[in-house]
């Protein structure tokens, strides 16, 4: 049994499972370069609806235009696999044979962002897999939005918007070009004001919530009732993948310690 764990552990951290499974990928990214470029809508809603509900519906009842992206999530897992064995495999050996702290720091550089790339894939497929997402929910002044498991409520207390009055762009003028909205986060204990922007969202009880569209738009439509429709997403993939990116950062910082000390070495 133990012999049969040895050759599959190997098999899984072999070099030629790696260039086999890159040419794969490559091939598997062509075929879906076409079939993304002429059924762009069928993948519009992944990020919506989450993989999960996706690969029941549009993804299931469209294989021969979705195939390729079942292939491909197949693919990157096995070349993950591939990377966890082999990098694993090199780092036993870095701490079996300890030679220079400086060098082995250096050495252990390259495994390090490796093992940061699959913590980042992991955060991904972590994130397709498991957010929640609250499409079509609207604001308007004086109402208000619960979150699903949690006693937070949102509510929008003021439209604050940025207009236009340049010279140089007629059509804009009187235009938004930057609207803020101002919301009250109530978490059943306090209470906190937040900015809400097309590019500031707001995070509050584990979800963070994003301005999808609003109105009015320009002075002209003033007598339009205020309203913000937002797009809710808790998604428990980000906090891996930001591991993953201090990790890597951290396999650089090593890097940049090593040519430091060779610069100096040179120097003196």
């Amino acid at each position: 049994m133990k012999r049969i764990s040895v050759f599959v552990w190997q098999g899984l951290g072999s070099i030629n499972l790696t260039i086999a499974l890159c040419i794969l990928l490559t091939l598997d990214l062509i075929w879906g370069y076409f079939c993304l470029k002429q059924h762009t809508t069928l993948f519009t809603p992944l990020n919506d609806m989450g993989l999960s509900a996706w690969s029941r519906t549009y993804g299931s009842h469209n294989l021969e235009q979705t195939g390729w992206f079942f292939l491909l999530l197949v693919l990157l897992s096995g070349l993950a696999v591939n990377t966890f064995v082999c990098t694993t495999n090199r780092v036993r050996q870095l701490l079996t044979v300890r030679r220079g702290a400086r060098q082995w720091l250096f050495k252990l550089a390259p495994h390090i962002m490796h093992y940061a790339l699959i913590v980042i894939l992991a955060g991904y497929l972590c994130s397709y897999l498991f957010t929640d997402v609250l499409t079509g929910r609207t604001l308007v002044p004086g109402s208000q939005l619960s979150l699903p498991g949690t006693s937070g409520q949102v509510g929008l207390l003021a439209y604050e918007p940025q207009y236009y009055h340049g010279k140089r762009l007629a059509f804009m003028d009187n235009e938004v070009i930057t609207a803020r909205f101002r919301l009250l986060l109530d978490d059943g204990v306090s209470r906190r004001e937040a900015i809400l922007g097309c590019t500031t969202p707001v995070r509050f009880q584990r979800y963070s919530l994003h301005l999808r569209d609003f109105a009015p738009k320009g002075l002209g439509g003033m007598k339009m009732k205020t309203r913000v429709d937002l797009f809710v997403r808790r998604d428990p993939g980000v906090g891996l993948y930001l591991a993953g990116m201090v990790l890597f950062f951290v396999g650089l910082l090593l890097y940049l310690f090593d040519w430091i000390m060779i610069r100096e070495v040179r120097n003196s």
